[in-house]
């Protein structure tokens, strides 16, 4: 085979041109006949080039050694070509100068099989739809699989890892049950019975995020355990539940919920149940706080904002019902209004159980802009003074 001058009998080129579509490089493998890179290095005319090219179909073509004008004529010429294709499509072409340092960028495509429970669907997968599981590679073959699957698919096991810690905890049980399910949801209490603390009474074990963390007093004295599965999230709740612990024992809430009365017999008149101020005595309000549901204090409590921000609210209770009505002289659509006028807005907030975590707001007022921002504010209330959920 001739290229003008330049005469080739054998080699990779001979093979290309007489039509063979595998490239022998090893008596006992075979490759297909692709290229990624092509390096230009003959003096030939354009013509011969170009079906060169056209044949070969790379990714890449470097043109070297040649005089720079004919070269750069070559270099437009191609470019003029691959014009008309798709800009990802077009080979990449470049005339670098002698001593110039090339570097080209290979796409490596990968494939990997989806298997068991994330292969189990009932629609086929969209091109772009996302994936998540765990990709394992072995032996060059690559497979995604869910966590539970591991065992099943590869030679992988999944194991956990159980923490314990032991904090030093001297309150009531009762002071722990408040403060841990002000915090969290879903909270769940067992007693066992069977099996007696150091006081004789049953042993308390509080545990919530599916029995991932729990927390159980009683059974040794002044000790709290705390028990989780260690995670990232299982981690930051073992944590908060140290600190309510600690909490639990010194703050002045606590203080004042496991405070006795003194013991010694005296002699209470019925004057004395008010002070000069005309405020109840501190036992009664005491009693009257811990008769008042949860529910109760999540509406008192979106009163009391709602009374910072408009003069005029007035508020009804009723089981797990709270209505609101406010009155202002001003709104956010309609402006200020004439001395007579009033705009009143007509809220209603109703709790779904005694916890007060979920709760359904209703808001009617002639501003559309005053009732959206008034829902915002107690929904964002509510939801801040609600037990986290998990």
């Amino acid at each position: 085979m001739q290229f003008g001058n330049l005469e080739i009998q054998v080699g990779l080129l001979k093979r290309m041109f007489w039509g063979t579509n595998q490239r022998k490089w090893l008596p006992w493998k075979d490759e297909l006949n692709h290229c990624n890179a092509l390096l230009i290095m003959l003096f030939v005319d354009f013509m011969q080039n170009r079906n060169f090219i056209q044949k070969v179909d790379p990714k890449h073509i470097i043109l070297v050694h040649g005089q720079k004008d004919e070269m750069g004529r070559l270099m437009s010429a191609l470019m003029l070509q691959y014009n008309h294709m798709p800009k990802e499509k077009r080979p990449t072409i470049t005339m670098p100068p002698n001593l110039q340092e090339v570097k080209l960028k290979f796409a490596r495509r990968r494939s990997a099989k989806v298997m068991g429970s994330l292969a189990d669907r009932e629609k086929e997968p969209r091109e772009g739809e996302s994936v998540s599981g765990i990709l394992v590679t072995q032996n060059f073959n690559s497979k995604i699989v869910s966590p539970e699957d591991l065992p099943t698919y590869t030679q992988l096991r999944v194991g956990s890892v159980s923490s314990r810690l032991h904090v030093p905890f001297v309150g009531q049980v009762s002071t722990l049950r408040l403060f841990l399910n002000e915090m969290f949801t879903g909270v769940i209490e067992t007693e066992n019975e069977e099996e007696k603390g150091h006081d004789g009474n049953a042993i308390v074990t509080f545990s919530f995020h599916e029995d991932q963390v729990k927390v159980t007093t009683g059974k040794t004295r002044g000790i709290a355990t705390v028990e989780w599965e260690a995670s990232p999230l299982g981690d930051v709740l073992a944590d908060s539940v140290v600190a309510l612990l600690m909490h639990a024992q010194s703050s002045a809430a606590s203080i004042r919920l496991t405070s006795q009365p003194c013991g010694h017999q005296r002699k209470v008149s019925s004057s004395s149940e008010e002070n000069e101020d005309g405020d109840q005595p501190p036992s009664k309000k005491l009693r009257e706080e811990k008769s008042q549901s949860t529910t109760e204090s999540r509406l008192r409590l979106i009163h009391n904002t709602l009374l910072e921000q408009f003069k005029n609210v007035e508020a009804t209770y009723e089981s797990r019902v709270g209505t609101f009505e406010i009155k202002t002289d001003a709104g956010l659509e309609s402006g200020s209004l004439a001395d007579d006028d009033v705009l009143i807005c007509n809220v209603r907030v109703e709790f779904e159980d005694d916890m007060g975590i979920d709760s359904k707001i209703t808001v009617e007022c002639n501003d559309g802009k005053l009732a959206t921002n008034i829902q915002d504010c107690i929904q964002n209330v509510a939801t801040a003074a609600a037990p986290i959920k998990i």
